[in-house]
Order: C-alpha cells, then sequence, then structure tokens
C-alpha cells in the first residue's frame, strides 16, 4: 500500500514538473515606419519538455507600403540556452520567406538570437535577432523593447525594429525600414 502511494506521488509530480515545463508565447505587433507606411506582426511560439527536440516559432509581418507591400513569414526551431529569473537566451535555425517585394520573393535559411531580461517580472526587457543569407539576398531584421506586464501572462509591449534588405539580383537593391512598435505579448 505504502509503495503504491509513493508511485502515485512521484508519478504525479513528474506529470506536474513537465506541464511546467511546457508552455506558449504570441503577441500581436503595431509597426510604424518611418517611409514605408504601416504594418505589423503576429507571433506564436510553442515550448515542450521533449528533449532534443526543438521548439517551434513563427512569425508573419505585413507592411504596407505607397510603392508595393511587403509580407514576410520566419518559420524557426529553437533551443532554450538560458532559462532563470534574471535572463533568457533562445537560439534557433529556420526559414525567412519575402513575399510581395518587387525585387525579391524568396525563402532564405536564416539564423535567430532572442533573450529577454528578467523574464516573467513587472518590466521585462526583450531583443531579437534574425539573420537570413542566400547566394542573392541578406537580411537583418533587429527588434528590441521592453514589457510591462498587466495581468498574469499578459504584457504591453513598446520598443524598435530595424529591417534590412540587399539584393544583388535585378541589379541589386537595398532597403532599410525601421520604427517603433508597440502591441500585446502573452506568455503562458
Amino acid at each position: 500500500m505504502k509503495k503504491s502511494i509513493s508511485l502515485s506521488l512521484l508519478l504525479l509530480s513528474s506529470t506536474l514538473t513537465q506541464a511546467d515545463i511546457a508552455g506558449a508565447k504570441a503577441g500581436l505587433d503595431y509597426w510604424h515606419t518611418n517611409d514605408h507606411g504601416k504594418g505589423g506582426s503576429a507571433y506564436a511560439q510553442i515550448e515542450h519538455p521533449v528533449p532534443l527536440v526543438p521548439n517551434a516559432a513563427l512569425r508573419a509581418t505585413t507592411l504596407e507600403g505607397e510603392a508595393d507591400g511587403m509580407n514576410n513569414v520566419d518559420a524557426y526551431g529553437y533551443y532554450e540556452i538560458l532559462d532563470n529569473d534574471l535572463v533568457s537566451i533562445d537560439l534557433g535555425a529556420g526559414l525567412h520567406h519575402i513575399n510581395g517585394s518587387r525585387y525579391y520573393d524568396e525563402t532564405l535559411p536564416m539564423a535567430v538570437a532572442d533573450a529577454e531580461w528578467f523574464p516573467g517580472s513587472q518590466v521585462s526587457y526583450y531583443s531579437k535577432l534574425n539573420y537570413a543569407r542566400n547566394s542573392d539576398a541578406t537580411v537583418t531584421d533587429i527588434s528590441a523593447g521592453a514589457r510591462f506586464q498587466l495581468l498574469p501572462a499578459i504584457y504591453l509591449q513598446a520598443g524598435y525594429r530595424h529591417y534590412e534588405m540587399e539584393t544583388d539580383n535585378a541589379g541589386g537593391h537595398s532597403d532599410t525600414i525601421k520604427g517603433f512598435t508597440a502591441g500585446l505579448h502573452i506568455d503562458m
């Protein structure tokens, strides 16, 4: 009897620990650019306790420019390299797809670095770097800002995003899109 109670408590403890490790993040951002119109992003991340299998993330960005719009989709896997009360660091790799640009419409391999300082506190700070490159183009996407907790797991966020694209096709083209962002972040 004591063995079965001990085993039951051990299994319950193991289940609760695994449930605490799994999680999800999602958000929406409005992006106000200086000379490329308005834009927005939506993103989602799924974290799980399965060893060696990367966590998954997806981010879509739409920009309504005067000359032409641009849509980007980032899909990548990542690993939590560090996760404590002071800093959380994720590193990963995936694909960056540019669509709608009159200069470029293709998918590039991408590396991702994501950091958050004081995660889970009333005020936290974040930064993200996506770097994508192939033989025809290079894309650098950097964002940084602060999050302010409204309710448990719900944050307002504000920051700055700098997106730079250089292409070799069509005689070469480069474009820099930058501006302030504001949105909502959910971390469960």
